[in-house]
């Protein structure tokens, strides 16, 4: 399915697309999750010390967040490190920071 350019309106099928990796992105939790793994590969243990929450809860945001594919596992030994997939995640982020950091004055 070729991407829209320009002025172009996107199909129904790609409008659902980027809005399932919006809504991915969009929480709270899972946007500081996608922050931390945008600076290293973090176990589900690192991220529940460093987000202070429960591990069912990091757990269920990394599924979220797999199942957009935005992040993945990778097995080393008995550890499953979580990294960053989709280099998107590192423009969207960087462009919505900016824009608030303008509309602030900052």
């Amino acid at each position: 399915m070729p991407l829209p350019t320009g002025n172009e309106v996107p199909t129904v099928e790609m409008v659902s697309r980027i809005a399932t990796m919006l809504k991915a992105m969009g929480d709270p939790v899972r946007l500081r999750i996608l922050y931390y793994l945008r600076q290293r590969e973090y176990t589900v243990s690192e991220l529940v010390e460093e987000l202070g929450c429960s591990q069912a809860n990091v757990s269920k945001h990394l599924s979220i967040l797999k199942a957009s594919g935005l992040v993945e596992p990778r097995t080393d030994k008995q550890n499953r490190f979580y990294h960053v997939t989709d280099p998107v995640v590192n423009s969207v982020c960087d462009s919505v920071c900016s824009s608030i950091e303008k509309r602030q004055g900052k």
